[in-house]
């Protein structure tokens, strides 16, 4: 059995009632056998078992004995322990289909209430010992300023909105409230901390249940006395025994001690905000190195081929870059490819100038002898521990590999290449053919992306290519309005390899 996906209207208003306090709470829907139905909130806290739905629980219910089934609509069970050291108030109410049942915590609740016997008694005797010494000497003592050893203000709540004086008043509430000392019967602290106006707010709440012993706390405030000292207080408001008691409290030095911890951690806070721009910085100063370094070492790599200049390898890196945005990628991530991309072909370093400088076709053997390149490649980028090299790595040995399967040097397929690979196999492809090379002309970038569209789901990862296409706009402004920015640091005679995705036919 189930409990419906939605409470009933009256389930949903005696849960707000009874629970929307600051105590821990659980809550159990049982049937009329006492077999769990609905269970939810902090029932671990509270030292209940792991009960399962279905589960028949007034074997170990006790707090249930004697009230379920139910012959009323509403009972209340006050002051129930439940384990070693938790005390409950157990509600029980039903409707149509199911008994309710919500545990509110009230041990912190207890707890205050027989410490505050306990401070009671003990000030009672303390009471009757300073009357028989106060006999003993012949001067009658007929008052204890308790509320003035602790430093604080106790009031209570008049129907007509103002406050009893309850206790003599201490000498920080002299200076601060002075109407407090005076023989007034009526007083309005709201009138004379705005604070307390907002407070008293909430305090309503509380004190319109005459059975609810929340302690409801205001948090500190600061007010200014009259010698020009600053005052911290808190508010506290809760019911006694039929009184709406209001206690305005002076806060001792460990509010200044919270306080100044509360301050350490703001600038702690600070410190670590201005050391985390610090790293950032350094990381971009460091990541520009290295993609200087990365792009002086490909350039000087490609001086030995004559296929496209710096522009290339930087435009390489936009389109890559421009990828892995669209696909999700965080900026630091889409960063690495930027850099990591115009090192595809870095293998190439290792072809013979015969083979790599050759204009026209290359011949079977020359052909096989230039596919070596990107495990050449790879083992230069080998067994390094920057993610951007790794991916790099990745990069070189993969960019030929193929959807398919078809590809080299392993003939992957499918999402067995890595996409840092699959990215630069569609890119690289655009701008070699957008581009003239040695071998071959230019040709218009609708023509090439009509190219590009016969090796969907064959040459390239169909969903990648797809991007690309929604892309075209972005990439085209890359292609043909990008100029190279390392040309004026580079020979403007040094030529730079060019791609050879579409790798010129073998004779």
């Amino acid at each position: 059995m189930t409990a419906s996906s939605q409470y009933p209207p009256t389930v949903v208003d005696k849960i707000l009632e009874v629970t929307l306090r600051s105590n821990r709470y659980a809550y159990l829907a049982v049937d009329e056998a006492g077999a769990i139905v609905n269970q939810g909130g902090d029932t671990a806290a509270l030292g209940l078992p792991a009960w399962e739905i279905g589960e028949n629980i007034l074997d170990e219910a006790l707090f249930l004995s004697g009230f379920v089934p139910m012959t009323r609509d509403y009972e209340v069970i006050e002051a129930c322990q439940v384990g070693d050291a938790t005390i409950i108030d157990v509600h029980l109410f039903r409707d149509q289909d199911h008994i309710w049942v919500i545990l509110v915590d009230k041990t912190e609740d207890m707890e205050w209430q027989a410490s505050a016997r306990q401070k009671g008694n003990e000030l009672r005797l303390l009471k009757q010992r300073l009357q028989q010494d106060a006999e003993a000497d012949g001067e009658p003592h007929t008052e204890f300023d308790f509320f003035e050893s602790l430093n604080m203000l106790a009031l209570r709540a008049v129907d007509d909105g103002s406050f009893e004086r309850l206790e003599p008043v201490c000498e920080t509430f002299r200076s601060l409230y002075p109407e407090s000392a005076q023989s007034v019967k009526a007083l309005y602290p709201q009138d004379k901390f705005p604070f307390v106006e907002n407070f008293l707010v909430d305090a309503a709440e509380v004190w319109g249940d005459p059975d609810d012993h929340t302690r409801l706390r205001s948090g500190p405030w600061v007010e200014t006395g009259a010698d020009g000292n600053e005052v911290a207080l808190e508010a506290i408001a809760l019911n006694w025994k039929g009184n709406r008691l209001l206690f305005l409290e002076v806060l001792d030095e460990s509010y200044e001690f919270r306080r100044s911890i509360l301050q350490t951690g703001r600038e702690g806070a600070l410190y670590k905000n201005i050391l985390e721009q610090e790293v950032r910085k350094q990381t971009r100063e460091i990541r520009a190195r290295e993609e200087e370094i990365a792009l002086r070492l490909v350039c000087a790599a490609d001086s030995r081929d004559d296929g496209e200049t710096g522009s290339h390898i930087r435009r390489l890196g936009l389109y890559s870059e421009l990828m892995a945005k669209n696909l999700g990628w965080s900026d630091a991530a889409a960063e690495e490819i930027r850099i990591a991309a115009p090192m595809h072909d870095i293998g190439k370093i290792g072809i013979p100038d015969h083979i790599l400088k050759k204009p026209g076709k290359l011949t079977h053997d020359e052909f096989e002898i230039m596919k070596l390149h990107p495990e050449i490649g790879a083992r230069i980028l080998s067994h390094s521990r920057s993610t951007l090299v790794r991916m790099a790595r990745d990069i070189c040995l993969c960019h030929h590999e193929k959807w398919d399967g078809s590809g080299y040097p392993q003939g992957m397929r499918g999402e067995e290449i890595p996409l840092p690979a699959r990215i630069v196999a569609v890119v690289d492809v655009f701008d070699a053919l957008i581009h003239k090379r040695v071998y071959k002309d230019e040709i218009p970038v609708d023509r090439a992306i009509e190219i590009m569209l016969e090796g969907r789901g064959n040459h390239f990862d169909p969903a990648l290519l797809d991007l690309f296409v929604e892309l075209k706009a972005r990439m085209t402004e890359i292609a043909f309005d990008y100029s190279n920015p390392i040309g004026d640091e580079f020979d403007d005679d040094m030529t730079l390899i060019g791609d050879i995705h579409l790798p010129r036919p073998a004779d």
